[in-house]
């Protein structure tokens, strides 16, 4: 199932952590993490989470930084260097017998005493707990986009088992006459070949009776028929069900390539494609569901 889910946060040194979280369709759970080197040492904390919030898709998360901001910048004073100009000064003073004191003024024209620095490195304990914030605000907005396909998805599930149930319902009524539309159908061609062939009757009337049994697709209806109320009911849990719908696709998909094979009216037939159909529908959007 799609979704996208993006969150930031400023750290205190002025840069910005930024998370972005994208989910696509995929039969199974398909990771990809980027991160920048510095927070290569979180991985396994992330992906244990992502394993955690999602089942099914391929998920892609990426983290990185924006650049400081200027105004968040602060400025600090070297002391060190300054300390170093002001000795000097006081030895200039003192070796030339210059008169005029050493003060603020003087020292504030080294302008090099005065820097740009950020503040210091936030401990590994912290730096994990804003990681986290932004990782988990993210999951959670991918999940309410997922929730609101969901549902959209759901309505459309419904839709196409009301059809199919319309259509095994009227292929149903037609199924009991399947058997004898079979013995028709050999009896005709029966007549056009009487004459050329000796037929044993009694013989015949045997393998006609094996042939229209075999015919008989009441036992694909009735398998049918439950694998789409077992596929509404796994609609209606509230755990992961992806994998056992697409199962339950498939062994429809095989009743009723059978049914439609065994049919004797071109009116099952038809409408057997069209349960063919709406089960390809049903494939395509089952990826959709974790």
């Amino acid at each position: 199932m799609t979704g996208f889910g993006t969150s930031k946060t400023t750290l205190p040194s002025g840069e910005v952590l930024c998370c972005n979280i994208k989910t696509l369709n995929h039969k199974y759970l398909d990771i990809h993490i980027t991160l920048p080197n510095k927070l290569k040492p979180y991985e396994p904390e992330i992906m244990k989470e992502l394993k955690n919030s999602f089942m099914r898709g391929r998920v892609e998360a990426s983290f990185y930084f924006e650049p400081n901001k200027p105004n968040l910048q602060k400025s600090d004073i070297d002391f060190q260097k300054a300390e170093e100009y002001y000795n000097l000064l006081l030895n200039l003073k003192k070796k030339f017998n210059v008169k005029g004191d050493v003060d603020i003024a003087l020292l504030s024209r080294f302008s090099d005493i005065f820097v740009k620095k950020d503040i210091a490195e936030l401990p590994d304990k912290a730096l994990l707990d804003l990681l986290k914030i932004v990782h988990c605000d993210s999951i959670d907005k991918v999940k309410d986009m997922r929730m609101k396909e969901g549902k959209e998805i759901y309505k459309d599930f419904k839709k196409m088992l009301r059809n199919m149930k319309k259509n095994l319902a009227k292929i149903k009524v037609k199924a009991e006459k399947n058997i004898s539309l079979c013995r028709k159908r050999i009896r005709k061609i029966l007549n056009l070949v009487k004459g050329e062939v000796n037929i044993n009757e009694s013989r015949l009337e045997q393998e006609t009776l094996l042939y229209a049994i075999k015919s008989d697709i009441m036992e694909e209806c009735t398998r049918l028929e439950n694998h789409i109320s077992q596929f509404e009911t796994s609609l209606e849990v509230n755990e992961a069900a992806g994998k056992k719908l697409n199962f339950l696709l498939q062994e429809m998909a095989r009743e009723v390539n059978t049914l439609c094979a065994k049919a004797q009216s071109g009116d099952i037939q038809k409408r057997g494609i069209q349960i063919k159909e709406e089960i390809e529908h049903l494939k395509e959007q089952v990826y959709n569901i974790e």
